[in-house]
Parts: C-alpha cells; structure tokens; sequence
C-alpha cells in the first residue's frame, strides 16, 4: 500500500516537471529568435495559457519575455506591476543576466508612462550588474536609455557621456543600424552643446550610411538637425549647400526646412519671402520648442530688418515660452548618476557579500568535520563487525577441525569391531556435544552472515571466506550424510523412514528436511541453500502438507520431530 501511495507522487511529480520543462524549452527557443523576429515571439508568448504555466521560474521567465517582446513591437507598456514582482523574483535567485533584464524593461515601463525619476533609479540599478554582464549590446541598450534622459532634462554633459558609451558597446557587438543611431544622438547631443563641428561629422557619417541604405526618414531627420547646426554656427554656405541638396527637397513644408529657408531668405536681402516662410509655420507647431523656433527666426529676421518693435516682441515671447518650460522642468529634477545613494549602496552590497563568503566558508567548514566525524565513528563500527566476523571463522575452522576428528573415529571404530561398543558411547557422547555447541555456533555464524551480507564492500573479502566456511560444509557429502546419520542416531531413524516412505522427493529435499531435523534455524539453511528466508518458510510448508499425507501414525511421528 505504501509503496503504491508513492509510485502516484512520484508520477504526479514526474508529469508536472515535464510539463514545466515544456514551457521552459519553448520559452528559450523563444528567448532565441526575439531580437530578429519580435512580432512573432509576441504572437507565440500571447497564445501561451498563463494560467497553464506552473513553476515560479517559467512564469517569471515569461513575464520577462513578454515586456521584452512589446517593448520591440513599440507597445509602451505603463503598467510595472508584473515587472516589479519578476525583479523581486531573480534578485533572490542572483540570475544577474535575467535580473539584469528585468531591471532594463521596469525602467523602460516607467519611462512611458512619464515617471522619468524612477526609470532613472531603476536604470542606475541595472548599470550595478554590468560587471556581472558580457553581453554588449545589452549595455549598449541600457546606456542609450539613460542618455535620452539626461537629454530630456538638459543635463547634455552627462547625456552625451551614456551616448558615446552605448555607440562604444554597439560597436564592440558589431551592431551598425545601432551604432548610427548612437552617432545621431551624440551630433544632436554636441550641437545643443555648441559643438557644432563636431556634431556637423556625426551627422554627416550618419546621413551617408542613411541615403545607401535609403532610409529617407531618417535623411530627413538628419537634414533638419542640420539645418539647425548651420543657423547656429552662422555657416550660410553649408546650409545654402543642404538646402540645395536633393534630400532637403524632400523635406520641403516642415517646420525646420521653413525656418531655415526664412533664415537664408533673410541673409539675401529678401523679407517679404522670409515672413511668408514664418506665417505658412504656424500651423505646423506640436509642442513649445516648436513655438520658441519659430519665435526665435522671427526675432531674427525682424531684427535684420530693422523692425526692431517687432524683434522685441518675438523676443519677449519666446522668454516667456521658456520660462515655462524650464519651470516644468525643475519640478520634475532628475537625480544625478553619481549621486552618494548609489555609492553607499554600492559599498552596502560589497560587504553582504563579504559577509556571504565568510558564513559560507564557516559553514563548510562545520560540514567537514561533521562528515570526518561520522566517517571515524562509521570505520570503528566496521572494525568493531570486522573482528566479530573473524571470530566466528574461527569457530567454524574449528567445528570442521572437530566434524573430521570424528570421522576419522567413526572409520577406525567400523575397522576395529572390538571397541565398537566404547567408540559409539564415546561418539555419541562428542556428537550430543557438537549438537549442543557446535551446530550451534555453527547456526549462530549462518545467522551472521545472512545480516552482514552486502553491507559494504569492504567486507567483501571477509564474507566470502565465510559464504565458503559455510557452503563447504552444506556441499560436502561427508559432512552431510555425517549429519543424517546423526540425526538418524538422535531422532528416532527419522531420515531412514522418510526415505523409504517417499522416494519421490528429491535429493535437496531430504538435504533440506535434514537441516531441519538437525535444529539449523531459516537464516542459517538460506546460508546454506541461497534461498531467501520467504522461500524457506515456503518450502517448509510444502514438505510438512506432503508429510501429513502419509499414514496418520508415520505422519505424526516424523511431524512431531520436525516441530
């Protein structure tokens, strides 16, 4: 019964780790291909039961992998609870990749939904585990990130530091659409710091591998960047060059390309074309900055115009429309990177795992000298057992030694007829000796050796002398007919009858009835036999019904000895 309740744990146990292991191949086949093909890692994850998913690891695993998915197919998730709890999750696991992960897409979750000063925090805390960490594109991904918001809140230094880290990592994992990427924020970065030359390089080779590779969205971009580089720095040429340029053709009517046609309109002498440029922008404003560009132009062209009234109203506006926007600004502050939190916490972590290492060390110490200890008290009891064993094969060299001595005298005592008479008194005086000692010393060795046999296998060499002690006696037909014949002395010719009364048994058997007659318990005869005791007490039985079949007078007799 026992061992049925626990054959059904185990195949309940067996078919539900075959179940999560199922989930957890699929899962890294997904984890697979989610780079280069999103979409469809995003169909398989949203097919997948949640419900159906057991195992803390493969449900977080998934959790991961779905954020991951939508996060590459542009779904702006705002929602971080599940990404809270799958961070919570591998921090007690210490899987730095996974947890590394998981920090990457809570801060992104944040970052959609506008709470920048906690994606920052949870950025900071993924930039932790970059030492742990060999993927460089992943810490490309994370330095990019923490760039647009330094640049979203006009730190550009700091921005400009996380972008040329993550343009490093994207070339060391030879990514090139990232590294371009990469080089345009660091142009845009440069020229919001009035580094115009450089941004001008970054944006050039940007550009360049854009129109081969003909993303003309991007060209776009990157013309209207220019555009703004060459206003600033005063470089009519270049930007007469760009606006010439077939690219900046197709950008005619926006916002950027408007302005700086007013600007070149403005240069030449040209206002009335310079105000249409201005009036036909209005329409096209999206957000503040927007409203400060075309401020700004307007203030310029009314200025080279003369229209100084008209310069200072442009002037005043776009004031205003800044003082609003860097007050939005400071109330929403974004924490510094090397701020003294991270450096305390920093420090805060290396001594836990200091602290790790050394309980760690004293419990393997404690460990060691449990197991030694066990190990010393185990071989004492092993030597202990080795010296009983050697014992009994001593006493059993003896008894064969005493079984040939009085052979020997019952072979003198048949040749010699006239001390036959002093040689059986004296024969059965040894012989109820050996029934009452020796045999029983002789069962007590069987005894032992039925319960040590197999226990280690150290002992091997020493069980095999006895298992041979012990078969030389049950195998040897001196010794066994020696027995009979006692028994035959001692039980009422017991032997004799059965072998007249049933011919039909077989050798072993009245081999067998004879180590019963003889008093040799079930664990000694299975020495002698190499039946367990089961088949014993079995064979026993049979023997005792074929008996009980004979007359009831013989039956009872030899029944009656064998009790």
């Amino acid at each position: 019964m026992k061992l049925l309740v626990v054959y059904k744990y185990v195949v309940a146990i067996l078919l539900l780790c075959t179940s999560c292991s199922n989930y957890k191949t699929e899962l890294k086949d997904v984890e697979s291909y989610i780079n280069e093909r999103p979409d469809s890692a995003l169909a398989f994850l949203q097919s997948i039961d949640i419900s159906s998913v057991k195992g803390k690891s493969v449900k977080n695993h998934y959790y991961l992998l779905l954020a991951q998915a939508k996060d590459k197919c542009f779904i702006d998730e705002t929602n971080d609870s599940l990404m809270l709890r799958v961070v919570d999750y591998y921090k007690s696991k210490n899987d730095f990749n996974k947890l590394f992960w998981s920090y990457y897409y809570l801060g992104r979750i944040q970052q959609n939904d506008h709470r920048y000063n906690d994606a920052i925090y949870t950025y900071m805390e993924a930039e932790q585990l970059l030492s742990h960490i060999e993927d460089d594109y992943a810490k490309g991904l994370l330095y990019s990130q923490i760039g647009v918001l330094y640049n979203n809140n006009l730190d550009f230094i700091k921005a400009l530091q996380s972008f040329e880290l993550a343009y490093d990592n994207y070339c060391k994992a030879d990514k090139v659409a990232h590294q371009n990427y990469a080089k345009l924020d660091i142009g845009n970065v440069c020229y919001r710091l009035e580094r115009f030359s450089e941004a001008e390089k970054s944006l050039c080779e940007v550009l360049s591998w854009a129109s081969y590779n003909e993303d003309y969205q991007l060209c776009r971009d990157i013309v209207e960047i220019l555009c703004l580089v060459y206003e600033a720095d005063n470089n009519v040429e270049s930007l007469h060059n760009l606006l010439d340029h077939h690219l900046s053709q197709q950008n005619d009517g926006t916002l950027i390309m408007n302005m700086a046609k007013a600007y070149l309109s403005a240069l030449s002498g040209n206002y009335s074309e310079a105000h249409i440029q201005i009036e036909s922008s209005w329409h096209l404003l999206q957000n503040p900055t927007d409203s400060c560009t075309l401020y700004h132009m307007g203030y310029i062209v009314n200025k080279m115009q003369g229209d100084y009234k008209e310069a200072l109203r442009m002037h005043e506006s776009l004031f205003e429309l800044q003082d609003d926007i860097v007050r939005d600004a400071l109330q929403k502050p974004l924490q510094s990177v090397q701020n003294d939190y991270f450096k305390e916490k920093a420090a805060y972590n290396e001594q836990l795992l200091e602290s790790s290492k050394y309980r760690f060390a004293l419990v393997l110490i404690i460990a060691i000298c449990a197991i030694i200890s066990l190990m010393l008290l185990y071989r004492q009891r092993i030597e202990n057992k080795e010296n009983k064993i050697s014992s009994y094969i001593n006493l059993a060299d003896e008894l064969l030694s005493s079984l040939e001595v009085t052979q020997g005298k019952l072979d003198i005592a048949s040749s010699e007829k006239d001390y036959q008479d002093t040689l059986l008194k004296e024969m059965s005086s040894q012989i109820a000796i050996l029934f009452s000692k020796q045999y029983e010393l002789l069962d007590k060795l069987s005894n032992t050796y039925y319960e040590t046999h197999g226990s280690h296998r150290d002992k091997e060499a020493i069980y095999q002398q006895v298992k041979d002690e012990i078969e030389n006696f049950s195998t040897n037909k001196r010794c066994i007919a020696q027995l009979e014949k006692i028994v035959n002395e001692y039980k009422g010719n017991v032997m004799a009858i059965l072998r007249a009364e049933m011919k039909e048994l077989k050798e072993v058997d009245f081999r067998f009835l004879c180590f019963l007659f003889a008093g040799f318990s079930a664990k000694a005869i299975s020495a002698f036999t190499g039946d367990s005791t089961a088949n014993i007490y079995m064979k026993k039985g049979r023997l005792k019904n074929k008996i009980s079949m004979l007359s009831p007078e013989i039956s009872q007799n030899i029944l009656s000895k064998l009790m």
